[in-house]
């Protein structure tokens, strides 16, 4: 018999080499989204996955103790929680509503032609100052797709400083695909959008046209 399938909202856990590992899911882009605008260039790039979270903590038995986030959401893909060669093994463990206005993205840069150097996040695409020039050397921080909630976990591995619990070795982590992870370039590009980095994803989409309560109504 298959498994339910995870619902936003959900909280789950995963094993791995004797320790347990807790996600919950956020959002699910096609259901949500692109079910009622296909055409979303905000989220369009992301068709087929899901918002996930990775909570604090590595833990010898399956309870969860600390709500705090390792890392505050990444986009994967929906199908590798089903998929017989990417399947993750995850088991449930409990709901917690959503509140859209807390919901947050990841935050990375963009060139866009005729615009240049955009500070995207979400429905958001907000032009900053940089040249092209510090946006190769310094600032290239380019949206992606983490793949597997498997990959997560080895991220959130090396967040809590235990290398030897990752699967994969790696050299790039966040800091190369969300500006929440870079604080320094973070607060230079939300000076150049004008915008206050401490105000909620909502609050800054919604000052820009981009109401995300539309989408739960």
């Amino acid at each position: 018999m298959s498994k339910k399938k995870l619902e936003e909202g959900d909280i789950f856990y995963t094993h791995r080499n004797g320790k347990y590992f807790f996600g919950k899911i956020l959002l699910d882009v096609s259901k949500r989204i692109l079910n009622s605008e296909p055409q979303n260039l905000g989220m369009k790039f992301f068709s087929g996955c899901c918002l996930a979270t990775v909570y604090k903590g590595i833990y010898d038995e399956p309870v969860l103790k600390d709500t705090d986030l390792i890392i505050p959401g990444a986009f994967i893909y929906t199908k590798y929680f089903y998929s017989k060669k990417y399947k993750v093994d995850w088991k449930y463990y409990d709901h917690g509503p959503i509140d859209y206005k807390k919901i947050d993205f990841p935050e990375s840069l963009q060139s866009v032609h005729q615009k240049g150097i955009c500070f995207v996040k979400g429905e958001l695409e907000l032009k900053t100052s940089l040249t092209s020039q510090q946006f190769d050397n310094d600032f290239k921080v380019l949206k992606g797709i983490d793949g597997s909630f498997d990959t997560l976990i080895d991220i959130a591995c090396h967040y809590q400083g235990r290398k030897d619990l990752m699967d994969v070795e790696r050299s790039v982590f966040l800091e190369s695909r969300d500006l929440r992870f870079s604080p320094e370039k973070r607060k230079e590009v939300y000076t150049q959008i004008g915008e206050d980095m401490n105000e909620s994803y909502y609050e800054i989409a919604l000052k820009h046209g981009h109401d995300l309560g539309r989408f739960y109504q």
